[in-house]
């Protein structure tokens, strides 16, 4: 055992207080003549009482005696799946009146000390581990109220009870503001996001390389060039197939099956600066990759094997969780060979969570997809990054609200992705977007808003933690030890006691407080 403060006390907390454990629940308690409000685990969180879902039951008056909740109660959560759920205390202020609790809490309810300190005690062991520790079953993890009856409360005197309160109240006060604020932190990030990726794909954060730069050449040339490509790409890649059958074409009539992509109906779509232009995303596929699903049941996981990247596997920034990627047999992936990746392919997820985008990196090379994402191959002159941009702006995600199709599980599919209309820059100004649109976003890649949370929280132990072990608020000769508070002791438990120094009253006035020593 540390050592205490001067002044300060260490007893069973059944010495001063009542621990009981509420009453079972059961079927026959559902009705009846007596029926009244009851608090469960559900109704107490880290943040206190939640009245959002006050359930009854029939307690008759001699069983409301025993479990009626009074003002000053302190209540924990008495079992949880998760440890660290364990011995969670509110402090109940009677705002249900005729209120009972349930057995999945414990009930203390103090015979001296101040009801708000034994809070902020229970609050300090349950965030510091300790319940934790202690919480014992199998699957679920139980606190007992015996455990509790016997739990080791460290007690200063009652002035010093006062302003460790006080001080625990005003401190916490601060760092709950400060938590409101960077809760309130990822929505602003997400709206100046969609804010930049807006005004990158209207042409705004390029309008001065424009206007700096009025005789370039505009997209719409180089979609022509683009489409008589394809053409001629798709006609040799024809010929090829053929001559290896052995048949080749007497004439041209073959020619007349190549299907020429659909250009973008603008008819909706907001319009774009002067020299862009619309494309869809199959029209600046290479027409032997056009955007494609990919593997449908991949099997059973191959050691060794094949990557595939799954939706679950796209973090919501762009970089990928390579520690779930999955594997399939070589067999399996040669069957979607289709649909294998290359470094610098865009896959987009279009099953459940749609809208995730990745640039595939160098170590998923030869990997493949699964049927819940769509492969996309850039050209030579659009830059992987500026898809992936584009994909992630509202010019895109509104284009996917409005095809998206299923109930329990949202989707698109393939043809969907296809006809997605792109907007294209000028050549000269393709890269121009992607770097200012980057460069935009960058200022707020670096903000971390869960190791900011993580550091307010880290404060807020070390405050419980200092303020149990006597060194939050200064301690007051004049208050006399912990023992001198009444009702206490007709004592059954021993009592852990470190007497207070005594002063005189001339000396009382430095108030140089005693401070215990070591951890």
């Amino acid at each position: 055992m540390s050592e205490l403060p001067t002044g300060w006390t260490i007893v069973p907390l059944a010495e001063v207080a009542e621990v009981r454990l509420g009453r079972q629940r059961s079927p026959d308690q559902a009705t009846g003549q007596h029926m009244r409000p009851y608090m469960r685990a559900a109704n107490v969180t880290w943040s206190g009482i939640s009245l959002d879902d006050v359930k009854e039951m029939n307690f008759t008056p001699k069983e409301f005696l025993t479990y009626e909740l009074r003002a000053g109660d302190v209540l924990l959560s008495e079992a949880s799946g998760s440890a660290s759920e364990v011995g969670k205390p509110a402090l109940w202020s009677n705002d249900v009146k005729g209120c009972c609790f349930q057995n999945t809490l414990i009930r203390v309810r103090s015979k001296g000390p101040l009801p708000e300190y034994l809070y902020w005690h229970f609050l300090a062991d349950a965030r510091l581990g300790r319940f934790a520790a202690v919480g014992k079953g199998v699957g679920i993890n139980h606190l007992g109220a015996d455990r509790m009856a016997t739990w080791p409360t460290r007690l200063p005197p009652p002035g010093e009870q006062r302003r460790i309160v006080a001080k625990l109240e005003a401190l916490t006060a601060r760092s709950r503001r400060a938590k409101e604020a960077l809760d309130a932190i990822p929505p602003l990030l997400e709206r100046f996001r969609q804010s930049v990726l807006a005004a990158a794909f209207r042409g705004d954060l390029t309008a001065d390389w424009r206007a700096k730069n009025p005789d370039i050449e505009p997209a719409s040339e180089l979609l022509k060039r683009i489409r008589v490509e394809r053409r001629r790409r798709w006609e040799e890649a024809e010929l090829a197939k053929m001559r290896a059958k052995g048949k080749a074409p007497g004439d041209d009539r073959w020619k007349g099956k190549y299907v020429e992509p659909v250009p973008v109906d603008p008819e909706g779509l907001p319009g774009l600066p002067e020299g862009w232009a619309w494309a869809s995303v199959e029209e600046v596929c290479p027409p032997e990759a056009p955007a494609v699903y990919g593997i449908i049941l991949p099997g059973d996981e191959f050691p060794g094997g094949v990557p595939y990247l799954r939706p679950i596997d796209i973090n919501a920034d762009g970089t990928i969780d390579f520690a779930s990627v999955k594997h399939t047999s070589p067999e399996v992936a040669r069957q979607y060979a289709r649909a294998s990746l290359r470094t610098g392919d865009v896959v987009l997820s279009i099953v459940g969570t749609i809208g995730k985008v990745v640039v595939v990196p160098p170590e998923l090379d030869g990997g493949n997809i699964t049927q819940s994402s769509i492969r996309i191959r850039p050209p030579s002159w659009l830059p992987p990054e500026y898809i992936r941009l584009a994909l992630l702006s509202p010019l895109l995600t509104r284009q996917f609200d409005a095809v998206r199709f299923g109930n329990a599980v949202q989707r698109l599919n393939v043809e969907h992705v296809r006809n997605l209309a792109l907007p294209v820059p000028p050549p000269a100004e393709v890269v121009k977007v992607e770097r200012a649109a980057a460069a935009a976003l960058a200022n707020v890649a670096g903000i971390d808003v869960a190791a900011l949370s993580g550091q307010v929280a880290r404060l807020d132990a070390s405050l419980l933690a200092k303020a149990f072990r006597g060194e939050l608020v200064p301690q007051d000769p004049h208050d006399g030890p912990a023992e001198a508070a009444p009702p206490r002791f007709g004592t059954k438990h021993p009592v852990t006691t470190r007497p207070r120094d005594t002063h005189s009253r001339h000396d009382a006035g430095t108030r140089a407080p005693a401070r215990r020593k070591g951890g």
